[in-house]
């Protein structure tokens, strides 16, 4: 895990097939490890996110206003 999310703010995580997230307690998403197809890119709308999921190559957030965000 990088040392941005270690200071004990991480409310979930999420395991894709090489690349994780994990979710803010302000509702933000990180993410790190392979990003061959673009899975480490977190797009600027994954803003108030409340809870987050990772297939083989793509990820999903699900913000506060029930809007699904999905990138890969």
């Amino acid at each position: 895990m990088p040392a941005a999310i270690t200071n004990g703010n991480i409310v979930a995580v999420a395991a894709g097939g090489a690349h994780q997230l994990a979710l803010r307690d302000d509702g933000t998403v990180f993410a790190w490890g392979n990003n061959a197809s673009g899975q480490t890119n977190v797009p600027s709308g994954a803003t108030n996110v409340i809870a987050i999921a990772a297939g083989d190559n793509h990820c999903l957030a699900l913000r506060a206003d029930g809007m699904v965000i999905g990138w890969d």
